[in-house]
Parts: structure tokens; C-alpha cells; sequence
């Protein structure tokens, strides 16, 4: 009996359209809400459910189909669809369930309700509907897998299949074919003549010998059909895109479909040809195999694989090695860590930085292949897969969408912070900053959150971008460079005055406060000048420049040779496009020598440099300086004074005090009649 209605698993919801429909199931696609413990590609519990019919048959009176498909009774088995057995047999679920092979259907779980069988495994996909996408090399990949299947029945199992057709392959969300279809699979001590007979009726027409029943030998059944499986899956492919492809097919024909079944070549042989040989299917069987190799072969085949992939198609080989590549026994091997999951784990850019490794996929191709894996290995209990997450995990994390990082990556990463090992915990910690920015803070760390920093900035003096206030200073534009109608200087001499003029060093301070006095005072009084000229002629003003003496007196044009242009260093910045006479200004250097020497020869004592005892006379003001306030100082008269004849004034205060009483008065005289009331 199978499973009662209470194995059925929890959170199990089927679709209501059938994937597939046979002669004895309808194939479903299922989901399991809650698959943290089921292996799903794109971690959200899809599976596969196969549902049929438990009822007696002619051909199988003991188990139904399906059951024979899993070879069990009360089972429990999940499968990515779900699959309505029409005829009555158990072989599909039995045999499913005692046969485990990595190129075999997968099978979760089992179980009957009332009078329906439902049989669940990892989720895959009918080869028929997905085999016009399919590439020639991952054609190869995929009936290398099979024959693999075979081969295990064949030698290990004691089995044959009976049944080796499309219809009995299934393709993972990964790319890889399974083997499934095992309701005909019979032992080859039972497998007879009138066996197949009786199968014939539901087996591939045309993968069934025309010559079957003649035949003293049977256990040459799945050569054949392999033979017509290879021509099936290569129709309309061109021989040249894989290696040896022509000559397998021929080979196939010639033995495997061999008249005299007794010269058909064994399967195993079978994956010795050339065509299972050649340089990508070895890369697939060395990582398949990969716990079989030596520590020294590992490290040579990890140093020059991605070297050898870059020859091939990237699809192909996210498709068919991703998984492999990111396997646990890969991604702890050290050569791989070093030399292959770092490109791996990061998606390939165009714009990449000189002396930055370049990832090996692109982005669309990680997204589709890469990223499922991912997503797995975040749910994997093991220190170092997390670690190596951890440490590229700034690569990838781009790659998510905000849903998958906020239910199903922090979820993980949150769960890391907890446990003991302090590097991992620091790691972890990096990983949820990143998340910040993508998340927000409230997602990340959660609970209530105030403000308790402030910027303390000083407030800048011109709201300006930081762009702008960091910026270089201009160079300032020299008078050529300004914006006139007509050139100011057209004459070449002015060639000579390219290189700036080197002035004398200032002899003293004194010296220099007087030199800086007279430019301020040739400023003020040429600004005076300028502000008083007729503003009519301002259009040619820029023909010839003057300097105005502080006479106010006009001085002829003078010629470009008696120009000199000052060092901006030399003089105010206002006045450094101004041009002063060389006479005037060999005068003004042989004063401002004269002065210096003067001042040296008064200094008697070079202690009266020091300010400190030095005389202020600032308090002392040049009697022709004319007061403009002098009016407005306020006038304080003082108040005259009186005399006043004292003694008079005492006389008149003892005459008011010094008063006798009349002692012939009434006492109640003057105070009113009713004063006693």
C-alpha cells in the first residue's frame, strides 16, 4: 500500500495545467512553501509532481506504472510536476526510489490520495520541450549523461531500461539530463521476449527492433534505442559544430544497430569514443569526478580551465559548468579559490579599471545561471563556503533585486552575526553595510533610530557646489585677453616685454612704506581723473593708457617704448594692468634709495626699531588740518556763582523755631467743635 493522505507534504501547492500528459500520468508543476530542506535551483521549493490512477492491469497485476517508476510502496518523493497514471502499476515510484544516480530523475517523496498516486522529485522539464534551444555541445553533454545512466543499470543495477526514448529523459533547471521513464525497467534475468511484447504497446515505435521477438538475445534492447536517441536529438544540427559528431553517428548505425545483436558493442565501450573525448567533455568529467582526483592534478586543471573556456560559448558554459564550477568540493579546493572562483563570482564589466581582473560571465548569462547558485550556497551551513561569499560578496550583490536581498539574503547574512567564530562575524558585519545603502538602515538593522549627530560644518560664505569651491583659481586674463573692439597694441616692440620685469629688492621697510605710499596716492588721483572724464570718447579709451600726475595736469600721449608694465607682485592688484613712464619711475628709485640712506643715518640706536620704544605721535594733529566736526563739539558753560549773606538767613530760621505758647488759650480752641465726637 502506498503512503495514507497524511504523507503528502506540507505547503505543497500543484498547478492546475498539466506540463505533460502520457498514457499513465500528467506531469505538474508544484511549489513547496516551505523547501528550506528541499533542494530547489532557484530556492522557492519548485518541484515536480507526477499524479495517475492506482488500478489493477493486465500488464502490471502487482504494481501500477508509477509505482514501478519509483519502486516503492508507502513512499514519500517530491518531483518538480506532477504526473496522472492511467494504467495500474507501482514500478515507476519503485524503481525510482531504489535506483539514486546523479544522471537519474531525483526522487523527494511519495504518497496516495484515495485513489490517485503522487509521486514528487527535483524539478525538471520534458527534453522534448526544450531540446530545439539546445546547442549541439550541450547535446553532447547531456547524452554523455545519459549513457552514464545506462551504463550504471547495465553493470551495477543488473537492469535494463527498455525504454531509452525523449519521452523518458527529463532536463534540470540547470541544464542537466536526467534518466527517467523506469516503468519499464526489468531485470535481464526476467527480461524476455514475451516481456517486451507486452510493453510494446506504450514503448517508442520506432526505437523498438523490427526484429525483437526473433531474437534469442534481449539484453541488447537499450543499444538500439540509444543508437535512434542520438539521431533523434541531432536532427537538423550541423556536424561540424561538435567534434566527431559524423563519425558517432555512423558508429551508432554500424554497431549499436547492428543486425546480429550479439556484435553490438556494450555501452560502457561505448563512452571511450572520441565524440564523449574531446577537450569540453573532459573538462564536464573531470569536475563530475572531482573527488576521485589527486590534490596535483586538481591544481593543474584548476591553473589553465578558464583559460581553456574563454574558446567556447558563454551560455554553454554557464548552462553546463556553473554548477559544477561552484560546487562545495570546488570552492574548498585552494587552486580554485585562487586561480577560478574569483572570476566566476564576479560579473564581467566593460569598463574595467587598468590592473582590475575582469569576471568571466556577463551580466545577463550571471543573472541567468550564476545567481541561482548563489542564492543556494547562502543557505549552505558551512564556514568556509559563507567566508568565501563574504569576501566577494561587494562583486555580486549588484546582481540581486531588492525583494530577493531583503527576504532571502539578509535573512542569511543576519543569521551569521550570531554565530561564535569572530572573523566570520566581522566578515558578516562588511556585508550588511553594503546592504545599507540598497535596503535602507531600517531594513538592515531595524528598530527605532533618532538623530544623534549633527553636521558641524561651518556654513559656507557662497552656496557653491564642492566642485566649484575646490577648483583651482583662474589664471587672471592679461589686457590682451579682455573683450575689445580693436586691438589695444598692435605694434611688435611690445614682443620685448614678454619676460616680467625683475625689480630691485626693497631696501628697508621704511623705503618701501613710502614707495607704496606714492602708488596709493598716483591711484587715488588718476581714479579721480578717469571719474572725471568725458565719458564720450570711453569707446577708444582702451587706444592709448596714460597716468595722470596728482596735479590734475594732462600729460601728452606717451609712445609704446616709454610704457613699462608693472609685476603684479610690485604693486596693488587693482593696478597691475597700469602703465607708469620710465622716467618717472627711475625718479621714484632714486628717492626711495635717498630715503632709505636718510633713515639709516637717523637711527642712532637700533634698539628705537622696537616698537616698544618707539614714540607714538598719534595723538598730535597738524594745525592746517582743517576740523570739518569743530561745529558740532559740544559747548558746556560753567554755571555762575551767587553769594548769599549767610547770617541773615540764620537770623530768619531762629525766629520761625523759637516760639512761646499762651498759656491763657483753650486747648480745644482751633480744632473744631465736634472734635471729641
Amino acid at each position: 500500500m502506498m503512503g495514507n493522505e497524511s504523507s503528502q507534504l506540507s505547503g505543497l501547492e500543484i498547478e492546475e495545467k498539466a506540463v505533460e500528459i502520457t498514457d499513465f500520468w500528467c506531469h505538474y508543476q508544484a511549489k513547496i512553501n516551505d523547501s528550506c530542506r528541499y533542494f530547489s535551483l532557484k530556492s522557492d521549493g519548485s518541484v515536480s509532481v507526477f499524479k495517475g490512477e492506482a488500478a489493477a492491469g493486465p500488464l502490471w497485476a502487482i504494481s501500477t506504472p508509477l509505482e514501478k517508476f519509483s519502486n516503492v510502496r508507502p513512499i514519500r518523493f517530491i518531483f518538480s510536476y506532477i504526473i496522472k497514471i492511467r494504467l495500474p502499476t507501482v514500478s515507476l515510484l519503485q524503481n525510482l526510489l531504489k535506483y539514486r544516480h546523479p544522471c537519474i530523475v531525483r526522487y523527494i517523496s511519495a504518497w496516495q490520495q484515495r485513489s490517485t498516486l503522487h509521486l514528487a522529485t527535483e524539478y525538471v522539464q520534458p527534453l522534448s520541450q526544450v531540446l530545439n534551444s539546445l546547442t549541439p555541445l550541450q547535446i553532447c553533454i547531456g547524452l554523455n549523461n545519459i549513457l552514464r545512466a545506462l551504463v550504471f543499470l547495465h553493470e551495477q543495477a543488473g537492469m535494463s531500461h527498455n525504454n531509452v526514448s525523449i519521452s523518458a529523459i527529463y532536463v534540470t533547471g540547470d541544464g542537466q539530463w536526467k534518466l527517467g521513464g523506469l516503468q519499464y525497467l526489468c531485470p535481464f534475468t526476467e527480461l524476455t521476449s514475451a516481456y517486451l511484447k507486452h510493453a510494446r504497446l506504450h514503448r517508442y515505435d520506432k526505437a523498438v527492433d523490427p526484429n525483437e521477438d526473433s531474437y534469442e538475445i534481449t539484453t541488447k534492447v537499450d543499444q538500439y534505442s540509444f543508437a535512434v536517441l542520438v539521431d533523434d536529438v541531432f536532427k537538423g544540427k550541423n556536424n561540424d559544430e561538435v567534434p566527431y559528431l559524423k563519425e558517432f553517428k555512423s558508429f551508432c548505425r554500424d554497431t549499436l544497430q547492428h543486425q546480429n545483436p550479439a556484435k553490438r558493442t556494450n555501452l560502457s565501450e561505448v563512452l571511450q569514443h572520441n565524440f564523449f573525448n574531446h577537450e569540453f567533455i573532459t573538462i564536464y568529467k573531470f569536475l563530475s569526478f572531482l573527488p576521485l582526483k589527486s590534490e596535483e592534478e586538481k591544481a593543474d586543471f584548476f591553473s589553465h580551465i578558464l583559460d581553456t573556456l574563454k574558446c567556447y560559448d558563454e551560455e554553454t558554459v554557464a548552462k553546463q559548468l556553473s554548477g559544477l564550477l561552484l560546487s562545495r568540493l570546488a570552492m574548498l579546493d585552494q587552486t580554485a579559490r585562487k586561480d577560478v572562483i574569483p572570476f566566476i563570482l564576479k560579473p564581467k564589466n566593460d569598463r574595467v579599471q587598468n590592473g582590475e581582473n575582469s569576471g568571466f560571465f556577463n551580466l545577463t548569462v550571471f543573472k541567468g545561471h550564476v545567481k541561482p547558485r548563489l542564492m543556494q550556497l547562502f543557505g549552505v551551513r558551512d564556514s568556509q563556503i559563507r567566508m568565501l561569499l563574504l569576501t566577494h560578496f561587494s562583486k555580486f550583490v549588484q546582481v540581486f533585486t531588492h525583494e530577493e536581498l531583503s527576504h532571502h539574503i539578509l535573512p542569511e547574512l543576519l543569521l551569521g552575526i550570531k554565530d561564535i567564530d569572530d572573523t566570520l562575524v566581522a566578515s558578516t558585519l562588511v556585508c550588511l553595510s553594503e546592504l545599507v545603502p540598497i535596503l535602507g538602515a531600517d531594513t538592515v538593522i531595524g528598530g527605532k533610530r533618532s538623530k544623534l549627530f549633527t553636521d558641524g560644518r561651518p556654513n559656507p560664505k557662497t552656496k557653491l557646489p564642492i566642485s566649484q569651491l575646490t577648483r583651482s583659481p583662474e589664471r587672471k586674463k592679461s589686457l590682451r585677453d579682455l573683450p575689445c573692439s580693436e586691438d589695444v597694441f598692435e605694434h611688435s616692440e611690445l614682443n620685448t616685454f614678454d619676460n616680467p620685469l625683475i625689480l630691485n629688492e626693497r631696501p628697508s621697510p621704511v623705503g618701501g612704506e613710502s614707495m607704496e605710499d606714492e602708488i596709493i596716492t598716483k591711484e587715488s588721483s588718476t581714479s579721480k581723473v578717469d571719474s572725471e572724464a568725458d565719458w564720450s570718447d570711453w569707446e577708444n579709451t582702451n587706444r592709448q593708457l596714460t597716468v595722470i600726475e596728482p596735479d590734475s595736469t594732462i600729460s601728452p600721449p606717451l609712445n609704446d617704448e616709454q610704457l613699462i608694465q608693472l609685476e603684479p607682485a610690485a604693486a596693488d592688484p587693482l593696478l597691475k594692468n597700469d602703465f607708469i613712464p620710465k622716467e618717472d619711475l627711475i625718479a621714484k628709485k632714486t628717492l626711495l634709495q635717498k630715503a632709505a640712506l636718510n633713515a639709516k643715518k637717523n637711527i642712532l640706536d637700533i634698539s628705537e626699531l622696537d616698537i616698544k620704544n618707539q614714540k607714538s605721535d598719534y595723538f598730535k594733529k597738524n594745525t592746517d588740518e582743517f576740523d570739518f566736526f569743530a561745529d558740532m563739539m559740544p559747548v558746556i558753560e560753567k554755571p555762575a556763582v551767587v553769594s548769599v549773606d549767610t547770617s541773615e538767613i540764620a537770623q530768619g530760621l531762629s525766629s520761625k523755631l523759637n516760639f512761646v505758647p499762651d498759656e491763657n488759650l483753650d486747648e480745644s480752641e482751633g480744632w473744631g467743635e465736634n472734635w471729641n465726637d
